[in-house]
């Protein structure tokens, strides 16, 4: 299996528009963070798309992107959907649609917010293709080729979101990028991991967010062999903030890739 961080940054990005802290005006690479999304691929090329940024398109281009086999959406805010019109070119590339999966409730704001993508027309090139895929709600497994996806309740402030754990044979890794609470029953799944990520949005405490201490404490419960930080603002310097991390625990950057064996 194959992780790849497309983007690591929160809702605004960072650098953030009109600021100058030394974060935002940082001349280090990995502190430039587009909007958290991630990249799976199985051993035979199986590719899953976790959400879809605004920046798909530049995070595409950047890691050479070119095959998705399935996306998977934790749940309908713009910073995690509103790329979906670039997967048009995806279209292109594989000649026929993307399926999508999500929550009832998260596909129909896709439905609404790309209406254009399912009105009755000639297929072309200037709308997506889009298969909607909602499933059931009680945690059964997408299944993507070799790869084995399934869909775990979060709390996202007063929102019933989603995360993923991605299965291919062994190979165990989950990743939540918005949440600021994981109920038992998603714990439970949570055992013997090769890779938990999880948001750590900034020091202070956040209503929809782990902080960083509050991200920290959670995965040390969860106990994973590697333990990663996402969705990141810009009051966390790369640098600053991994020398500050207990042993097994990363800060990634966009681009970042993680290859379990």
């Amino acid at each position: 299996m194959r992780l790849t961080f497309l983007g690591t940054g929160t809702s605004h990005g960072v650098p953030a528009i009109g600021c100058d802290c030394t974060v935002c005006r940082s001349e280090n690479p990995r502190n430039r963070r587009t909007r958290s999304s991630l990249y799976v691929q199985s051993e035979t090329g199986t590719a899953v798309l976790v959400d879809v940024t605004p920046e798909f398109r530049i995070q595409a281009i950047a890691t050479e992107l070119r095959r998705v086999d399935a996306v998977v959406l934790t749940h309908a805010h713009a910073d995690h959907i509103m790329g979906i019109d670039d997967l048009r070119r995806i279209n292109e590339i594989q000649n026929g649609p993307v399926p999508i999966h999500g929550s009832p409730e998260t596909l129909a704001v896709v439905r609404r917010a790309f209406a254009y993508a399912f009105e009755p027309g000639p297929p072309g090139p200037t709308c997506p293709a889009l298969e909607l895929c909602p499933w059931d709600g009680n945690g059964s497994a997408i299944e993507v080729g070799d790869l084995r996806v399934v869909p775990l309740p979060c709390q996202h402030g007063p929102f019933s979101i989603h995360g993923f754990l991605f299965e291919e044979g062994p190979r165990r890794a989950a990743y939540f990028p918005d949440c600021n609470g994981l109920p038992d029953t998603t714990l439970r799944e949570l055992h013997d991991l090769d890779v938990m990520i999880l948001d750590g949005l900034r020091p202070q405490p956040h209503p929809t967010h782990f902080s960083l201490s509050e991200s920290l404490e959670m995965l040390a419960r969860i106990g994973a062999r590697r333990s990663f930080i996402t969705h990141i603002c810009h009051l966390l310097e790369h640098e600053a903030t991994q020398a500050a991390l207990p042993e097994g625990c990363f800060v990634p950057w966009d681009g970042c890739v993680l290859v379990l064996p």
